[in-house]
């Protein structure tokens, strides 16, 4: 799914849901791409673009350069060319209140729904979710949204960089979200759950538990050694 085609989806739901709001699409077109018989890449996710802006735009990942790009291009080092990235809702909020709160859930849900397909697309082998708000996943059973489940993996990380959960992807619960799938491409799927380095209500991440190249390396060849030397 090409990013126009996916920005297409999200202008469809923003029209049959009557609500107003800019829109904005972040991706990286070099992205390394997956499939039942081929591993993917490592794919970056995010909660919703930061700033208001005007109009609807669409992005290339390697030209965000604000606060939150910059800081992911350094850490992603070598794999940051074919590193893929997505954010779960599309549209622009930089305080992330509207992805919170309790309005427009439907209009949510059905943004979501694209998002879900186009990350299934991708199939990457590791997802980073840069963000401490997990529950659209499916860690929250009362509303699992996504609906994936998950098991906890030990971290190969040392210190507080361990602090930094790692799990894997065992399957997903169909929910109206996922379109009541009852497979995914992203079984065994890797999910480190992280966030950016900026402060979140006045507690910025300090330099110890900052995730840098040589920890996401870490993980990679963790996870496969051979599958690491195909990111770059």
């Amino acid at each position: 799914m090409t990013a126009e085609e996916l920005m297409s989806r999200y202008e469809k739901v923003r029209e049959e849901e009557k609500i107003n709001g800019e829109l904005c699409l972040i991706t990286n077109p070099k992205a390394k791409t997956g499939d039942n018989s081929k591993a993917g890449g490592i794919l970056l996710v995010g909660m919703n673009p930061s700033g208001l802006g005007q109009g609807d735009a669409i992005k290339d990942y390697k030209d965000c350069n604000d606060g939150f790009g910059i800081s992911k291009h350094s850490m992603m080092g070598i794999y940051d060319e074919k590193c893929g990235y997505i954010d779960l809702l599309p549209f622009r909020n930089g305080t992330q209140t509207i992805a919170r709160d309790n309005d427009e859930i439907r209009y949510r849900g059905k943004l979501l729904c694209n998002t879900r397909d186009y990350i299934e697309e991708l199939c990457p082998r590791l997802i980073i979710f840069a963000n401490t708000a997990n529950y659209y996943w499916g860690f929250n059973k009362t509303k699992p949204w996504m609906g994936y489940t998950f098991k906890k993996i030990e971290s190969p990380l040392d210190g507080e960089r361990k602090k930094w959960e790692l799990f894997q992807i065992t399957g997903i619960e169909p929910t109206g979200v996922n379109r009541n799938a009852y497979k995914t491409n992203l079984k065994d799927t890797y999910f480190l759950q992280y966030r950016q380095h900026k402060a979140r209500f006045g507690k910025k991440v300090s330099e110890e538990r900052e995730l840098r190249f040589e920890d996401i390396q870490t993980i990679a060849k963790f996870i496969d050694e051979k599958w690491e030397k195909t990111l770059y």
